[in-house]
């Protein structure tokens, strides 16, 4: 006997299973994609997260460089720049470019010399730039910018710049030869104590160029140089002016050098006040 009487039996049987079995797929169905909007919701939570850590990180870049933007040397002149081992500088100044430059940032000492020249008229920083232009490490050597920071520099006193200028009028270097002109350039260096202008001005008063001939002064500026430490030259050069000299003008020579002494003494003594 047929186990389905007809085939409305039959019919209602299979759509009876059918509806059985559906619900275990409907189920698993179901489940699966609540486990798919998990995945996705998860996902979408790490993108946003990312995102927004993204941006976090563009911010604080934002920020590095506008800070860094705004201790720029080019835009804002007397703030202050730290040496390595704690010290304030001042800045633009000589020291702020030296500061700059031995950390590698050779072109920013550069410009920082230069702010330093336009707005505080720094007569070590003119020096500095000049001795870039003349040495060709960083920039190409330009006499004409050598000549110019250079005479800014002597004008304002900076005994290593009227030591250069002096050398390069004493041998026509960039500009016209001029031994008077050197003369007195070695004399202002020397007399601020740089021991090579004392050594070059103490041959010239020994042989007369750029100064009358004055064994005493020679004398003086070559025991000066040599109690400096401007050693072989000044030592050779005293020798060889002395042989020249009377005993008088030794002695006159020596207390023109004690008096210089005396009175550099008092100068450094009021600048320290």
């Amino acid at each position: 006997m047929s186990r389905y009487q007809t085939r409305e039996d039959f019919l209602s049987r299979q759509r009876r299973q059918g509806a059985s079995n559906a619900k275990p797929l409907a189920n698993a169905t179901s489940s699966a994609r609540a486990a798919a909007r998990s995945r996705v919701d998860e996902e979408d939570q790490q993108f946003h997260r990312l995102v927004l850590t993204m941006i976090a990180a563009a911010g604080v870049v934002f920020l590095a460089l506008l800070a860094f933007q705004s201790t720029s040397s080019a835009e804002v002149a007397g703030q202050t720049i730290e040496e390595l081992d704690g010290t304030v500088v001042e800045r633009p100044s000589e020291a702020s470019g030296w500061v700059l430059y031995r950390r590698g940032l050779y072109e920013e000492a550069i410009a920082e010399w230069q702010l330093a020249v336009e707005t505080k008229a720094d007569s070590g920083a003119a020096f500095k730039i000049a001795e870039e232009y003349f040495d060709a490490k960083v920039v190409k050597r330009d006499m004409a910018k050598v000549v110019k920071y250079l005479t800014i520099g002597a004008d304002g006193g900076d005994a290593r710049a009227q030591m250069d200028l002096a050398t390069l009028y004493d041998n026509g270097w960039g500009v016209e030869k001029d031994v008077e002109k050197a003369g007195a350039l070695f004399l202002a260096s020397a007399e601020q104590g740089m021991l090579e202008a004392q050594y070059n001005v103490a041959t010239m008063f020994e042989t007369g160029q750029g100064f009358e001939v004055d064994l005493e002064k020679s004398y003086m500026f070559f025991l000066l140089a040599v109690e400096g430490g401007f050693q072989p030259f000044a030592q050779t050069g005293l020798d060889g002016v002395m042989k020249k000299m009377t005993p008088q003008q030794i002695k006159a020579g020596t207390i023109m050098a004690r008096k210089f002494e005396t009175t550099k003494k008092a100068d450094k003594a009021v600048a320290a006040e």
